[in-house]
């Protein structure tokens, strides 16, 4: 093994980051392929990545980013991937040279999710939330469900209005929704992009009312702690939930091809074995 490769250094970046499970998934996908890598992880507050990888991130190869520098890492790029561009949102930077160049990995992860718990197809999608993951799981939604109709409930009017119109250029039929209940109720796919916690209340609610009957599945990003409320609403109605742990795999498999190849649809050798020891250094 080359000292190059024994020297690559990696870090998940944001905050809170104490939850963060990408560490252990990254060290065993490293160790199934025979890397001699590091990844740890750091906080980093919104507003501060560029101050932090000046003067704590020469030695780093790349960096994972969650929330909230995922839009900082867009913009402090040299370089950025198309979805990234299309987004505004990038989760992995990875350094050629003397640039960094950004990728947004997140929809890659979300589309495997979900794709592989659907059955029926999607003719309706409900995004929760209305930040850089939510554009991401737009962004998804647009690529399993060309055409399809969404509908968006978020707080935030200006950062909605955005994701609305983002999602119209995409090709999407999207439009506000005015209740979670109402819109779980038509929707074949529901993702919920929010911090762990932030939907507990809604989530009890929903479990105690007899008449919400979701229509599909959940994908709730967060995982920690897990199940949520939502996911409990969900399963108590006898509907799938997708953890945000799946969705976590996925797009850190992105992320590892690119450490590794500097081409995120480039398969791992042996990537099934890769995503196993992944599973597996979750539940341990």
């Amino acid at each position: 093994m080359s000292k190059a490769a024994m020297d690559k250094k990696f870090a998940v970046l944001g905050s809170p980051i104490a939850h963060s499970k990408s560490p252990i998934i990254h060290t065993a996908a490293y160790r199934v392929l025979g890397e001699d890598w590091e990844y740890s992880r750091f906080e980093v507050a919104k507003g501060r990545l560029k101050r932090f990888i000046e003067s704590d991130g020469s030695g780093f190869t790349g960096f994972s980013l969650t929330m909230p520098l995922k839009e900082d890492a867009f913009a402090f790029a040299d370089v950025t991937d198309e979805i990234s561009k299309t987004t505004k949102a990038s989760n992995t930077l990875v350094r050629v040279g003397d640039l960094w160049h950004a990728f947004n990995t997140d929809v890659f992860g979300i589309t495997q999710a979900v794709g592989q718990a659907i059955i029926a197809p999607i003719k309706v999608g409900l995004i929760i939330g209305s930040g850089a993951t939510a554009t991401s799981a737009m962004a998804a939604i647009a690529r399993l469900a060309p055409g399809s109709s969404v509908l968006v409930l978020a707080r935030n009017k200006t950062s909605r209005s955005s994701l609305i119109e983002f999602g119209r250029s995409l090709g999407l039929q999207v439009s506000r929704a005015r209740s979670l209940s109402r819109a779980a109720k038509k929707a074949q796919v529901t993702i919920s992009t929010l911090p762990g916690g932030a939907m507990d209340v809604a989530g009890k609610k929903l479990a105690a009312s007899r008449f919400f009957k979701p229509a599909g599945v959940l994908l709730d990003v967060a995982y920690h702690p897990w199940p949520s409320q939502l996911a409990d609403a969900w399963q108590m109605k006898n509907q799938k939930v997708i953890s945000g742990l799946e969705m976590l795999i996925w797009q850190a498999i992105a992320q590892i091809r690119l450490f590794k190849t500097g081409n995120p649809e480039a398969e791992l050798p042996n990537e099934i074995a890769v995503v196993q020891a992944m599973r597996i250094a979750l539940e341990e």
